[in-house]
């Protein structure tokens, strides 16, 4: 750099544009020496100034430095190498920054799942554990939608170069998945909403199938509704660059891949996604309500009596009708099945008890249990007939205990008795507990079906989608 080339220069351009050294003075906000100090190559303009001077004459910096006119190509060249390899290292700052996003959003979303899960299943606090989770959540798309605002804002224009264009699309799709993420993972912990407050889910396939398949239906709607918004936004995108015809080329090639890929999206949904996602949700359904159909066999009672009387007590139809013992058959050491026949047998009892019906009445059959009562002086066996409706299903097991001792009069006295029956069934209890299981294979079987049927479907889908992706290429 000449100090003399540039004094000249700044001469020269002086008197071309037809200015006074005071009038280049006030302009630039210096002294008329300090002007002329710069013509006559005592010293050379400030840095800061060069661009003031630089707009003042209507030239260049580098031709400032240079201290001559440059050829008008190679300015133009030297100001669009510069232009572009700004725009590139912004661009790849900005690609760094959707990368460390999608990291930070995927962290938080991975956080609200766990805090819900602990809090819920741990803690036992399931509604409590809901809220604590969606905080998260809320903070990861929030962040997303802010980051990405801030990331459009620095890259401008999106249709200014196919790198810019490149970036931004990236930026939409990060923010499509992210908020896809958070509407899927929120839907999964929604079933801790529904727990009363202060309790807990119960830690297992059930309601981790629930959770997998409400996780699974919300990515599938927030796919469903989210796709179609990117695709529509890069359309508008891709029109606007045609329309100011910039990089027009670049645009037209863009704009035919965006068709492209709204194609895909629409078959892909329609022949193969949709089938297999529709599959998919009825499978889990199924699988849902069958898991729901899981019956406590037993849902057993125990009950303790204190004289043998109330425990062979006449109840239900052997209290309100009259009957005629037909036979007594053992069945095991402990129980005799008992079979008494009923001219006129109420149909309200007929699911409680055990009948058959013969020509001119119904036959019942009951248990007649047998058992030892321990006294403190020995064992004594004794047996009841179990007429109560509500233990048609079965008696696991009979404890008892005693005092007895024997009067004055020769006559044994039974005291402080006690009784327990243990794990008592109803008959009815076990019939609907038989019948759910039936409807469990049902809905089992049904939904093996339906998940077979949408795989099978892709044997199908697949060969049409490709024919009509071809034929669509060819236009």
């Amino acid at each position: 750099m000449s100090e003399t080339k540039i004094g000249e220069l700044i001469a020269a351009l002086r008197k071309s544009n037809g200015y006074t050294q005071q009038e280049v003075a006030e302009r630039l906000g210096v002294s008329n020496k300090t002007v002329s100090s710069w013509e006559t190559g005592a010293s050379c303009p400030d840095i800061s100034l060069l661009p003031a001077i630089a707009e003042l004459y209507g030239v260049t910096c580098d031709e400032i430095l240079c201290g001559k006119r440059l050829p008008a190509n190679d300015t133009q060249k030297n100001q669009q190498s510069r232009r572009e390899k700004a725009l590139a290292l912004l661009l790849q700052r900005q690609k760094t920054n959707i990368v460390t996003l999608c990291w930070i959003s995927g962290g938080l979303t991975a956080l609200g799942i766990l805090l819900s899960m602990l809090v819920g299943y741990a803690a036992l606090e399931s509604l409590i554990g809901f809220f604590v989770g969606t905080i998260p959540l809320l903070g990861s798309a929030v962040a997303a939608a802010i980051v990405l605002h801030r990331i459009r804002f620095a890259i401008g224009e999106e249709f200014q170069s196919a790198n810019a264009e490149r970036v931004s699309a990236t930026a939409d799709r990060a923010l499509l998945w992210i908020l896809c993420a958070n509407i899927a993972a929120l839907a999964f912990i929604a079933p801790h909403a529904t727990a009363p407050v202060h309790t807990g889910l119960t830690f297992g396939w059930e309601w981790l199938g629930t959770e997998l398949a409400c996780g699974a239906g919300g990515l599938f709607l927030s796919l469903l509704v989210g796709i179609p918004l990117y695709l529509h936004r890069r359309k508008k995108i891709l029109l606007a660059a045609a329309a100011a015809e910039k990089e027009t080329r670049i645009a037209a090639a863009a704009y035919s891949a965006n068709e492209l890929a709204r194609w895909k999206y629409k078959n892909i949904l329609l022949l193969l996604f949709l089938p297999i996602a529709i599959a998919a949700i009825i499978t889990l359904c199924l699988v849902t309500t069958a898991s729901q159909f899981v019956f406590n066999s037993v849902y057993s009672t125990n009950y303790v009596f204190d004289t043998l009387e109330s425990l062979s007590a006449l109840s239900g139809p052997f209290a309100e009708r009259e009957y005629t013992l037909v036979s007594e058959e053992a069945e095991e050491t402990d129980r005799v099945a008992v079979t008494y026949f009923f001219a006129d047998f109420p149909e309200e009892w007929r699911k409680y008890y055990r009948t058959e019906d013969t020509e001119g009445g119904t036959l019942v059959t009951i248990y007649k249990y047998r058992f030892d009562i321990q006294f403190q002086d020995g064992i004594a066996s004794h047996e009841f007939y179990a007429y109560d409706y509500l233990w048609q299903g079965g008696i696991g097991s009979i404890d008892a205990i005693g005092n007895r001792f024997t009067d004055t009069d020769g006559e044994e006295i039974v005291s402080d008795l006690t009784i327990f029956l243990y794990n008592v069934v109803s008959l009815y209890d076990q019939r609907e507990a038989e019948e759910l299981a039936g409807k469990q294979d049902i809905l089992v079987w049904s939904a093996v079906a339906v998940g077979l049927a949408g795989a099978g479907s892709l044997a199908i889908t697949i060969p049409v989608y490709r024919k009509k992706l071809h034929a669509f290429c060819r236009k």
